[in-house]
Formats: C-alpha cells, sequence, structure tokens
C-alpha cells in the first residue's frame, strides 16, 4: 500500500531542490569581476588577470611604502546596493586600517617616492545569515556568500601620478566557513585580502 507524501515532505524536497539550483548557479559565476568605475585613470594600462578578478599596473619608479603621506577611502557601491551609513564607516575604516598595516610592514625604500594612497570601496556583497544556517541545515554548506571589490591607486605625493594601481575582486571562500554568518565578515575579510594584494604589488618593485 502506497502512502502520499505529506505536506512537510514535499516542502523539505521542493526546498532542497531549491537550493540545489542556487549551488548551480552560483557555481557558474564564482568568481567576483574586478570593478571598473573610472576611477583608475589609467586603466587601459592594466594587466587583467584570466578569471577578471583583478586588474594590476605597477610603474618602474620605487615607492618608499614607510612614506605613506595619507591614505583615504570613499564609498561607491551602485545605488541598489543599500549599505547603512554606520556599517558603510566600519568597511571604510577596516580598508583604511589595512591599508596602513600592510605598508607599515613592508621594509623600507632607499630613495624611494612617497606616495599617498586613494581608494575607494566599489561592491559589498554582505551575507544572510539566518539563510546560511538553513542551508548549512539542508546542504551541509552555507549557500549566501560575501565579499567586496575595491579600486586602489597609489600615487607619487608631489606629482600625483599613478605609480601602482589595483582593481580587486573577491568572494570570501567556503573555507572562511564561520564568516559566512555575520553579516559583514566576509567583507571586511575581502578588504583586508585587497590590502594584502596592495602590498604584494608595491613589494615587488620596492
Amino acid at each position: 500500500m502506497k502512502f502520499a507524501p505529506n505536506s512537510e515532505s514535499l516542502t523539505a524536497h521542493a526546498f532542497r531542490l531549491l537550493l540545489l539550483v542556487s549551488v548551480t548557479g552560483l557555481a557558474a559565476c564564482s568568481t567576483m569581476q574586478a570593478t571598473d568605475t573610472g576611477f583608475l585613470k589609467n586603466r587601459s594600462e592594466m594587466t587583467t588577470s584570466n578569471d577578471g578578478s583583478t586588474a594590476l599596473y605597477r610603474s618602474s619608479t620605487i615607492v618608499d611604502p614607510h612614506q605613506v603621506r595619507s591614505i583615504s577611502v570613499e564609498w561607491a557601491t551602485p545605488t541598489d546596493s543599500v549599505v547603512p551609513e554606520n556599517e558603510r564607516a566600519r568597511l571604510i575604516s577596516t580598508l583604511e586600517t589595512a591599508i596602513a598595516r600592510e605598508t607599515k610592514a613592508l621594509p623600507p625604500s632607499v630613495g624611494g617616492h612617497p606616495v599617498v594612497i586613494r581608494a575607494v570601496i566599489t561592491r559589498v556583497e554582505t551575507v544572510n545569515p539566518v539563510l546560511n544556517v538553513l542551508t548549512s541545515v539542508f546542504l551541509t554548506v552555507p549557500l549566501d556568500r560575501g565579499g567586496a571589490a575595491v579600486e586602489i591607486q597609489v600615487l607619487d605625493a608631489d606629482t600625483l601620478q599613478p605609480l601602482a594601481s589595483m582593481a580587486h575582486a573577491y568572494f570570501v571562500p567556503i573555507t572562511e566557513f564561520k564568516a559566512r554568518f555575520s553579516a559583514l565578515a566576509p567583507a571586511e575579510l575581502a578588504l583586508n585580502e585587497a590590502a594584502s594584494e596592495l602590498a604584494k604589488l608595491l613589494r615587488d618593485k620596492s
């Protein structure tokens, strides 16, 4: 004798199917693309990575990372990306602090040029902690990802000519499991990752 599935069972199966379809969609676009807002004036001189997540430029001029005269960070995400003012301030502070920390950790360069660093946060993807709890229960992985994209320019402090430029976008990987249960944590990790990549760019020629 066959029994008809109850409504709760059907709902659970439908939910699982929806999540699996969503996972398939995410797999097809697993890399966040670097943005091009016009903030980086020498974008045509930059080299873009194969996956499109990073674009870089580095002049031959030596930079002294211990002579950073100023660091400024602006907010330029799309208008449909609603992030409360206090959270914007938190993310701006995160990037400023990370850039200062990473540049100070680099060795000084004798004869290197003093610089100013200007950055803009161009995309922020927060996560829904409640959704990630549910998807962890049904699929054993938190589905909702988070991350951020930035554009950063290192300018000669005297001439304001670009010495290094970077557009960097980053979805936080599943290995950062705990971050997917805090709305802003993935974006903060992505901003720290961007600062680390900037330090690598400067170190290559410093």
